[in-house]
């Protein structure tokens, strides 16, 4: 009997049997409803009929990574290894297999031999293995190298991975599973030259306000060449201080990559650069660690960004400074007032009266937030206009809301920015970089959104304005 959403039966046995909770209904690939079979099936032909190469041949065979690796003659990898304890592979499969085995152990009769799926080769961190995490590392480091021996010289390896980032302790030492990944990469004797943010998430469905990630990355991967060179800590650094600056802009201004993922891309810039030498070490001789390595490729990134601020108007320097000293933008009048000389201005005149940027009463001041730039101060008050107002007042409009009017309602607001409208995106991905570190989801993502949408806006607002909607 066919079940059409399968909570019934299936839901229940997942439950009681292996823990698991019901994510969503299976679709009935008999009917022509929604999302059913041959749709399915339908798109992904489509794609493959589109590729600008032959892919009607395809063997598939099931082996273990740690151990044997099929593909010879230098191929082209792609890969998405397992996540340390985030999933179990083997419980999973095991409620698919007893529903599948009677169906097909005729048809597939190696693979549905057993009664349930094979535990004890799994590559995961699970309680069930004595000393879990040492056993995941080693048999990871050892698919790694296999890769490596295989791997093409003159093609990239793929490896997806969407582990969220989560501290593991181990004898009193703090590590990250991507550090953990980018160690054995580099062990394995190759060089990281990418990290590719691709969106794999949809923003809604059963998952849109759970806090799962938005973007899986593509670490892309070569082999190290053999006698690649050593370096100081000071070559290291050096070498981020160099060329990190021009693909970063190259990656924001160019590429307009999401605030959200330019952290993320940002290590593989930086990566490229440490794992292209055979090891970094200190004036002591001390290794420099991958965790170690990361860390000096966020300070490249923050000077990057405190760079960018330098090039704002004197108003939004202003500002930037007074929020990042006060993270809700309050605070005393008459230290607001001494910030305000240092760049030349007033908090009462330039400040409150011609440009609107705060609020100062009783001795009080208070910066204004996206709110206070709402439908009915839909654009700068005076011009020129400075980068935080029309900043501030594109976040309003990229927020949901009936009164809000997206990138059109952003497009106004540029039209009015004159030469300063470059500042203005440098200053959403500041701000974002700003309240994601402070863990304000809602304006971190109102920020974000102006930069990703960047492009449709100053498109927007070049359209000759017969052809816009009205302001």
């Amino acid at each position: 009997m066919w079940v059409n959403s399968g909570e019934n039966v299936a839901g229940a046995f997942a439950r009681q049997a292996i823990g698991m909770v019901w994510d969503f209904a299976e679709s009935n690939p008999f009917c022509t409803a929604t999302q059913n079979w041959t749709a399915q099936t339908y798109w992904i032909a489509e794609v493959l009929e589109s590729l600008p190469i032959d892919t009607n041949d395809g063997i598939s065979r099931q082996a273990d990574a740690a151990t044997t690796i099929h593909a010879n003659n230098g191929p082209v990898i792609v890969t998405d290894p397992p996540y340390y304890d985030n999933i179990s592979y083997a419980e999973l499969s095991d409620f698919f297999y007893v529903w599948l085995r009677p169906l097909l152990r005729d048809i597939y009769p190696d693979l549905f031999a057993g009664i349930l799926v094979p535990t004890q080769e799994e590559m995961i961190a699970a309680p069930r293995f004595a000393n879990a995490v040492d056993r995941f590392e080693s048999l990871l480091g050892q698919s790694l190298r296999l890769i490596r021996e295989r791997c093409s010289p003159e093609f990239p390896s793929s490896i997806f991975y969407a582990y969220k980032q989560q501290e593991q302790e181990r004898d009193g030492v703090t590590s990250t599973g991507w550090e953990t990944m980018l160690t054995a990469l580099i062990d394995a004797g190759f060089q990281i030259v990418g990290t590719w943010p691709m969106r794999t998430e949809r923003p809604t469905g059963v998952k849109a306000n759970a806090n799962t990630l938005a973007s899986s990355v593509i670490l892309v991967c070569r082999p190290r060449p053999d006698g690649a060179p050593t370096a100081s800590r000071r070559d290291f650094t050096s070498a981020l201080e160099q060329e990190m600056p021009p693909q970063l802009d190259q990656l924001t201004r160019e590429t307009h990559i999401a605030p959200v993922d330019l952290r993320q891309a940002a290590i593989g810039l930086g990566m490229a650069v440490y794992s292209r030498y055979q090891s970094v070490a200190t004036l002591a001789g001390e290794p420099v660690t991958v965790r170690q390595a990361l860390m000096a490729i966020n300070d490249a990134v923050d000077a990057y960004l405190r760079e960018q601020a330098g090039e704002l108007d004197s108003e939004s320097r202003f500002c930037l400074d007074w929020l990042r000293e006060y993270p809700g933008g309050r605070g005393d009048y008459g230290t607001a007032e001494t910030l305000a000389r240092a760049y030349g201005l007033s908090v009462d005149a330039r400040l409150e009266q011609t440009h609107q940027l705060l609020a100062a009463r009783q001795g009080r001041v208070t910066l204004y937030d996206i709110d206070n730039y709402g439908a009915e101060r839909g654009y700068p008050a005076r011009e020129p206009a400075t980068a935080w107002e029309c900043c501030l007042r594109m976040a309003w409009q990229m927020q949901p809301g009936d009164d809000r009017r997206g990138v059109a309602g952003c497009a106004a607001i540029a039209r009015r920015a004159g030469d300063r409208l470059d500042s203005v995106e440098r200053l959403a991905r500041i701000l974002y970089d700003i309240y994601n570190g402070r863990n304000d989801s809602p304006r971190a993502v109102a920020f974000n959104n102006v930069a990703t949408a960047w492009l449709e806006i100053t498109q927007a607002a070049a359209r000759p304005a017969a052809d816009r909607l009205l302001d």
